[in-house]
This record gives C-alpha cells, sequence and structure tokens, in this order.
C-alpha cells in the first residue's frame, strides 16, 4: 500500500498565518478554564484521593501529556483544523472519525451548560442578587446571553479573540496565584502531598480523581485547532499545547495544594458538589478579596466559552468540508471564522442549556463526569490513530509513533473500563445519550480523496 506525500494546500476562507505560538498557548491555557475547573473539581480530589489530590494532578498530567505528543505528531504531518476527527478519518475509517468528532462537539456542549451556568451564578453573586441565583428564569436567561455574546466575539475574528483571552487569562492567573499566596500563609502548618491515598481512595478513588484531572486538563487541544491559521501550521500547535499543559501542570498543583493545606481535605470534601471558591474564598481572603477570586472564576467561564466555541466550530467545518453532515458547515465569514458552524453550534449549547437548567441543576454538574468520559474516548480513538496512521515519509519514529499513542491508549482504555462501573447513573446516561445522538453522523459518506487524505 503506498500513500502519497501530503502536500501544503490553502484551505479556503480560514485566515493563514493569524496565530502566533503566543496566541496558540493562550488558546491552550484559557479553554481549560482554570478557575473555573479548579472550583468545581478541587472538592472531587480531595474526597476522592485526599491529602494525594495534589500528587493526582502531577500523575494524570502523564497520559495526557502523552495524548499532547500524539496531537503534535499526526498535527505534523496532517496540520487539518478538524484534528481528532480527521485523523482517525484518515488512520482508521471514515466512521471512526466521524464519531471521534462528534465525541469532540458532545464533549463541548456539555461543558458550555455548565461555563453558561458558572457564568451566570456568578453574575448574580458579583452583582449582589444572591436571590436570583435559585432563579430558573434568571438563569436559563443570563447563561444564554453569556453564550451568544462569547460565540460572536469569536465569529468576528480570531485576532480578536486572542488579544482578548490574553488579558482574561492573565487576570485568571494573577487571582489564582493570589489565592495560592494567601492560603499557604495563612495555613497554620504545610500540608505536603502524598502518595498515599486518603478519603475514597483505592481503584474507585483514583479513578474518580482521573476524571476529574482530564476535565481539569481538557482544553489544550485548542491550539491544534487553529492550526490552518497558525503561523507555522505544522510546529506552531504541538509547541503551543506543551507550553500550557507546563503551566496548568504547575498552576493545578500548586493551587490544590494550597487549598488543602489551608482548607484541609474533610472541609473540602464536604463541599465536593459545590463549588469550593463560593463556600470557602471569603473566610480566607475576605468580601473584597472573595469578590475578587469570584470574578476571576466568572472571567474563567466566559473566556472558556469563547475558547470552546473556536475549536469545535472548526471540527464541525472541516466535517462539512468533507461532506459529513451539512456542506453549509464549511462556510466561512468575511472575518475568516466558521459562520454557519458557529450559529448552529451556538443556538444547539443554548437550547441544550436552558434544557438542562430546566430539568435538574444535578444533571449539570453530573455531566462533568460524562464529559471527562467524551474526552477520555476521543482521546483514545486519536492514540490509536496514531498508532495506524499512513505516514507518508521514511522516517523511522517507534518512540512517537508507537510507544508514546500505545502507553496512552493503554491508559485511557483502562479509565474508560473502570469509568462505566464507577459513574452514577446520570452520568452514564448522559454519556449513552450523547453517543446515540451521534449515531446519523455514522451514515456520512466517506469524503472524496483530496491532498491531503489519499484513498487508500
Amino acid at each position: 500500500m503506498s500513500v502519497a506525500t501530503p502536500v501544503e494546500t490553502s484551505r479556503p476562507g480560514l485566515r493563514a498565518g493569524a496565530v502566533s505560538r503566543f496566541d496558540s498557548s493562550v488558546f491552550g491555557i484559557a479553554s481549560t478554564a482554570p478557575a473555573y475547573s479548579l472550583a468545581v473539581t478541587v472538592g472531587v480530589l480531595a474526597a476522592a484521593v485526599g491529602t494525594a489530590a495534589p500528587t493526582a494532578l502531577l500523575l494524570s498530567a502523564v497520559p495526557v501529556v502523552l495524548v499532547a505528543l500524539c496531537f503534535r505528531e499526526l498535527n505534523r504531518a496532517q496540520p487539518d483544523c478538524g484534528t481528532a476527527y480527521a485523523w482517525a478519518q484518515r488512520a482508521i475509517g471514515p466512521r471512526t472519525g466521524a464519531l471521534s468528532g462528534w465525541l469532540t462537539i458532545a464533549a463541548c456542549l456539555l461543558v458550555m451548560a455548565n461555563l453558561a451556568l458558572v457564568a451566570a451564578d456568578y453574575a448574580f453573586v458579583l452583582l449582589g442578587a444572591d436571590d436570583l441565583v435559585g432563579s430558573t428564569p434568571a438563569r436559563a436567561v443570563v447563561g444564554s446571553a453569556g453564550i451568544v455574546v462569547m460565540a460572536w466575539l469569536a465569529y468576528r475574528g480570531i485576532q480578536l479573540a486572542a488579544r482578548l483571552q490574553a488579558v482574561l487569562v492573565g487576570v485568571e492567573l494573577v487571582a489564582l496565584l493570589w489565592f495560592a499566596g494567601t492560603a499557604l500563609a495563612e495555613a497554620e502548618r504545610l500540608t505536603w502531598p502524598t502518595w498515599q491515598a486518603t478519603g475514597v481512595g483505592g481503584v474507585s478513588g483514583w479513578s474518580a480523581a482521573f476524571l476529574a484531572a482530564v476535565f481539569l486538563y481538557w482544553g489544550w487541544d485548542s491550539s491544534f485547532s487553529t492550526n490552518e491559521e497558525s503561523d507555522d501550521p505544522r510546529e506552531t500547535p504541538g509547541w503551543a499545547a506543551l507550553t500550557a499543559n507546563a503551566v496548568l501542570v504547575v498552576l493545578y498543583v500548586v493551587v490544590t495544594w494550597a487549598a488543602v493545606t489551608w482548607a484541609g481535605t474533610e472541609r473540602l470534601a464536604e463541599v465536593a458538589d459545590d463549588d469550593f471558591f463560593v463556600v470557602l474564598a471569603g473566610d480566607l481572603m475576605g468580601t473584597t478579596g472573595g469578590h475578587v477570586l469570584l470574578a476571576a472564576v466568572l472571567v474563567s467561564g466566559l473566556a472558556s466559552a469563547q475558547t470552546t466555541v473556536l475549536p469545535t466550530t472548526r471540527t464541525m467545518l472541516a466535517m462539512g468540508r468533507d461532506g459529513v453532515g451539512s456542506p453549509r458547515l464549511a462556510d466561512v465569514s468575511r472575518f475568516g471564522t466558521p459562520s454557519t458552524a458557529t450559529w448552529v453550534f451556538t443556538a444547539a449549547s443554548v437550547g441544550l442549556y436552558v434544557l438542562l437548567v430546566c430539568l435538574s441543576e444535578d444533571v449539570l454538574y453530573d455531566s462533568v463526569a460524562a464529559t471527562a468520559v467524551l474526552v477520555s474516548g476521543y482521546y483514545l480513538v486519536t492514540t490509536v490513530a496514531t498508532l495506524r496512521y499512513p505516514w507518508a515519509d521514511d522516517a523511522v519514529r517507534p518512540l512517537w509513533r508507537v510507544v508514546v499513542p500505545g502507553l496512552a491508549a493503554v491508559v485511557f482504555a483502562g479509565v474508560l473500563v473502570v469509568s462505566v462501573v464507577d459513574l452514577s447513573g446520570v452520568s452514564l446516561l448522559v454519556v449513552a445519550l450523547s453517543v446515540l445522538l451521534g449515531v446519523p453522523l455514522l451514515r456520512g459518506r466517506r469524503p472524496a480523496p483530496t491532498s491531503l487524505e489519499e484513498a487508500l
């Protein structure tokens, strides 16, 4: 079997050369929503593994970085904004590619609902309208407005998005480091991370901690989704993703260690189903400092909402131009951004958010675990795609094309198996419905061969 060497081609519409390494790194950090992600997962980590929570984040970063290296290797061969979808399609087949693309979209739809709820609730608290936090109509209106505004900003151009994200991420990082420094300074004694898990512990505890960590780190792949708009499509995304992961590992471990040291694992575990910043920040930082931290979480939610639009709509654009789904999804605006895909995703996000807010707040919280499972699913597909990719060059790279993806595949396959056993019934239902809704895409036609995708 021979495979033609992929050649550089210009993709019509998307603005080539608009994203620098710095911009791409910022997208990778912002998409993870560090402040929001920590707010909703530190309690879960404390309940699952106790004082080993920082250790769990450090260990969990290893397979995540291995997946990032798989993305880098595949992107060097095929810089396509469809990323996991495009690579799985070429390496494994059109149905697996469509499934991978849909898992990406479904995970982003679920996280948009969570981000919108955070934006609404934090806006109410900061404005002193706490009574509206329990109002379904108010939450529905304000959260939906947040989704639409951030989608519109993403639609207006990739460079505008990059400038805005640089400011928002800066505010977020400063607030989190302020919290960590204050927590360590106010703690009676330092509680060093341990290797021995307390809390739930065991396989169930470490599995829950790993899923929480996947949710925390997820988002760095946004750096790859803007590859066709990068100054160096083959190299910039990989460099930026690894940079973003390095920043996130340090930030998450330090903030989690500070939280455990100051509050203690039992106190954090008590708020595992809540936002620990809302419950505890005021006690540590006073009214003003607490509000600054809450503002950072609000900024985090809005920033991540915008950067969630960026990769999802580009996945949809790639699928549309391949004929998987409506060809209209490949439409590009005069700003050089996906047009139809942006507003289809926005409408779907608003609809799902309003539905979940009206149904149950518990469903939204359970969807966090479901999101981590969906992300693990398309990470697993990408690792398999790396193992099976028809490399066009003659380079022998066993470490990057066999060992790294093989190790990552084993880890994520194992976690998915354990997760199915340990997840709540609601989370499993959300995962099952998310996968079933993507079944119609599996009947999509195989795209015609292009210079980037030759017939095998």
